[in-house]
């Protein structure tokens, strides 16, 4: 059996964040220590954004590694969680997925 790095696994994490519209949390997915996808969510605005683009340009895509945000394990969430917030984020900036 191969000895596996666990480089590419994925986690889903959420934890609070403040910016210019207000208080809220952002929601990140990440493969290993990188940051592949991100939604945040401030009241009833949502915006997100990925290794491609985004849907607001005040909003970009976290680029510390992992390791660097100092997550613990109350910060960790489900694949399921991410998932329903990234589409909700799409559809309500006009990308559905």
């Amino acid at each position: 059996m191969k000895n596996i790095k666990n480089n590419t696994a994925r986690k889903y994490y959420k934890h609070w964040a403040e910016s210019g519209l207000g208080k809220g949390n952002v929601l990140m997915e990440a493969r290993g220590e990188k940051i592949v996808r991100q939604v945040e969510i401030y009241g009833t605005k949502l915006v997100w954004a990925d290794e491609h683009g985004q849907s607001d340009d005040r909003f970009l895509l976290a680029d510390q590694p992992v390791s660097f945000l100092d997550f613990d394990e109350d910060d960790e969430i489900s694949a399921r969680e991410f998932e329903s917030a990234w589409k909700k984020a799409r559809e309500a900036t006009g990308y559905p997925v």
